[in-house]
């Protein structure tokens, strides 16, 4: 019987396991959309978070170039009343982990809107 639960409770916490990255697959695909409403802006972007005046994006360099990456974020600061665009931190590599749970190389990069 004991085992019967642990196994149960194993089972539930990687079904919930699958739900969350299935849920932040999600979140993230919204917060992209809110941030790049065409959708041809959100070709190769992986995460797109507004902070404040200050936007992190995540992209994946074989899908768009950065020049493609600062046109997009320079249209983001004119939308919302910001246009003077600066790159806050330099870009550095990073790795994205999809909704399946596998990991791809990206860059990371943060952006302000002043």
């Amino acid at each position: 019987m004991k085992s019967i639960l642990i196994l149960a409770s194993v089972s539930l916490m990687a079904l919930s396991a699958c739900v969350d990255s299935e849920k932040a697959a999600m979140r993230r695909g919204s917060l992209i959309a809110q941030v790049f409403p065409n959708p041809a802006d959100r070709t190769g972007i992986h995460l797109a978070l507004p902070v404040g005046s200050f936007l992190q994006i995540i992209y994946f360099k074989n899908e768009v170039s950065s020049k493609a990456i600062d046109r997009r974020v320079a249209g983001y600061c004119e939308r919302i009343g910001e246009p003077v665009l600066t790159v806050y931190k330099a870009p550095k590599a990073s790795v994205a982990t999809l909704a399946n749970g596998t990991q791809r190389p990206a860059t990371t990069i943060w952006y302000d809107c002043k």
